[in-house]
């Protein structure tokens, strides 16, 4: 039931005090299923009660961003990390030049009539230096820059001769263009989901990123994407469909892996703070 407010309208008690309350009201339902994302959605509608902003997250990465197969539900970790997001509170915008999959039949559904919002910046089959020659380009393009980069990159470099060529020095220049763009980016490098001999020698590489590029105003974070994770496809507990690419399983396990590194940020970006957020990872 609605909690209703028993005083008069002149009673000093402001009508955001009464609006979080109700808020609060709705988030029974919600803590019964999840307490922790219930609090995070309670301190998102306190802060939309002050005031708030538009968190822009730019997806940034290859066929595991971009997704798009019509013969399976390759929806990739956008589609549930957005609603993700909604549920949560958050007024977010997801953005990039890309609109739709690798097959334009290719749909997204929509969630209890609530769309998915499809933009983007993953391109299929491209290399991490692929993607830093264009990215000053598409940035150009956005209406805004992003708070939030979400970067994806590396799984089809791991037959490159020197990843320090192909991996290290690209991501180091993404996370130096979008720092041109927004000085307070918040930045996550998710690490190649793969648990092959390959992929291991890459994880160092992109903790080396996080550690020479991380800024007190500018956080880059790993997220470890390969932990809990089963790539053999055909197993009932397996994570994706061919080897590579995310089914709705490992869908799932990404987008929770990418809404935990982000929470910490979120309630200050959306208040409209700046330059908090390395402040935030350490609250």
């Amino acid at each position: 039931m609605p909690i209703k407010n028993p005083l008069p309208r002149s009673t000093s008690i402001s009508a955001a005090f009464w609006a979080c309350l109700r808020c609060a009201s709705a988030m029974i339902g919600l803590a019964a299923m999840d307490p922790a994302l219930a609090e995070t959605a309670a301190n998102a509608a306190m802060a939309k009660q002050e005031g708030s902003r538009t968190i822009r997250v730019l997806p940034l990465g290859d066929s595991i961003t971009q997704g798009g197969r019509s013969d399976r539900p390759e929806y990739t970790y956008r589609y549930p990390l957005y609603f993700m997001l909604k549920d949560a509170g958050y007024d977010v915008d997801f953005i990039g030049s890309q609109h739709a999959g690798l097959e334009e039949s290719a749909t997204w559904p929509d969630r209890n009539g609530v769309a998915f919002d499809p933009d983007h910046e993953g391109h299929y089959g491209w290399t991490t230096a692929e993607v830093r020659n264009h990215l000053q380009e598409w940035l150009s393009k956005y209406p805004a820059p992003p708070d939030i980069a979400l970067i994806d990159l590396g799984s089809n470099d791991q037959e490159a001769d020197s990843y320090q060529t192909a991996i290290v020095e690209p991501l180091k220049d993404i996370v130096a263009m979008l720092r041109e763009k927004n000085p307070n980016v918040v930045v996550l490098l998710g690490h190649i989901l793969a648990n092959g001999r390959k992929a291991r020698s890459i994880r160092p590489l992109l903790e080396q990123v996080a550690r020479e590029t991380r800024t007190p105003v500018s956080p880059v974070e790993t997220v470890l994407h390969y932990k809990n994770w089963h790539e053999r496809p055909g197993l009932p507990y397996s994570d994706t469909f061919d080897w590579a690419h995310p089914n709705p399983s490992g869908q799932r396990k990404m987008a929770d892996n990418y809404f935990a590194a982000m929470r910490p940020y979120l309630d200050r970006l959306q208040s409209g703070e700046v330059g908090v957020a390395h402040r935030a990872q350490s609250e």
